[in-house]
């Protein structure tokens, strides 16, 4: 009797634990995903917002010697270089960075930045931004580096 208890106790366990895997779903129909881009960065990424957000995704082409100017997002910008480098410049680190495919950038709201293409080629990023909602992607600023 204490065995049948046992060995009870051990399926009822199992049967447990493995309960969630059997309530997992397989994808189902006809589904193509493209990868638009996979960056690493160097820095730990939290999105926290006060309210209703926007998601704006851009494919950004930057031939050379292009140059965004100074500007600002109302929100967090998160940005992979796909192709080429660009160089990036803060208000908070004046000092010219550049970026390479691979690279993932993070670039907090309301802090004035530039991107340039410095380089004799194109180059390619997928810019991710998260915005309150019904506000603008970017807002010009003035030069905040030499």
């Amino acid at each position: 009797m204490k065995r049948l208890a046992a060995a009870s106790a051990a399926a009822l366990s199992l049967s447990i634990a493995v309960a969630p895997l059997a309530a997992a779903t397989p994808p189902d129909g006809d589904i193509e995903r493209t990868e638009l881009a996979t960056g690493t960065g160097d820095q730990p990424v939290q999105i926290q917002t006060a309210g209703p957000t926007t998601l704006y995704v851009q494919e950004l082409l930057l031939h050379p010697p292009a140059s965004s100017g100074w500007h600002t997002h109302p929100g967090v910008e998160h940005t992979v270089i796909t192709g080429g480098t660009v160089t990036l410049q803060t208000a908070d680190q004046c000092a010219p960075t550049p970026y390479l495919a691979g690279q993932a950038i993070v670039i907090p709201a309301g802090v004035p930045h530039v991107v340039r293409n410095d380089s004799p080629h194109d180059a390619n990023a997928v810019a991710t931004y998260t915005l309150p909602a019904d506000q603008p992607v970017r807002a010009d600023a003035p030069a905040a580096c030499p």
